[in-house]
């Protein structure tokens, strides 16, 4: 399994609200395009941020609170092969197509602040259930 994670944020002057609306128009063009590679497509909206530690520490020693994180969605496209995320690959580097996906998201994302992570994905399974 290939995954492939985008960390997105919207543009000055979008709110949540219009990014979460927008980008799922946009997701929908994305599956009309290349979705017969994808195994999954899951968009993620921040609804809060906490770091400066980990919040099972409970000595004291973190500082674990809201903090302030530029990203509205972190978006999860999973392939079931390597040659679909390939292909996947391919449709979007075609003028025509890419041109039409990324103009699209011209009036909703800051493309230039974009991260994208290709992952191995594992996947432990549900936790074992105490049978006792």
């Amino acid at each position: 399994m290939i995954k492939v994670l985008w960390l997105l944020r919207r543009k000055p002057g979008i709110t949540p609200e219009e990014f979460r609306e927008r980008y799922e128009r946009h997701a929908r063009l994305g599956q009309k395009l290349a979705g017969h590679l994808l195994a999954s497509y899951k968009r993620n909206y921040k609804l809060e941020a906490w770091g400066g530690g980990t919040p099972t520490t409970h000595d004291g020693s973190t500082q674990f609170r809201p903090i302030e994180w530029d990203y509205d969605c972190v978006a999860e496209v999973s392939f079931a092969t390597q040659e679909a995320y390939e292909a996947n690959k391919k449709i979007f580097a075609d003028p025509k197509i890419g041109r039409q996906f990324y103009e699209d998201e011209e009036d909703f994302l800051d493309r230039k602040s974009v991260v994208m992570l290709k992952c191995a994905e594992v996947d432990t399974g549900p936790s074992p259930r105490n049978n006792t």
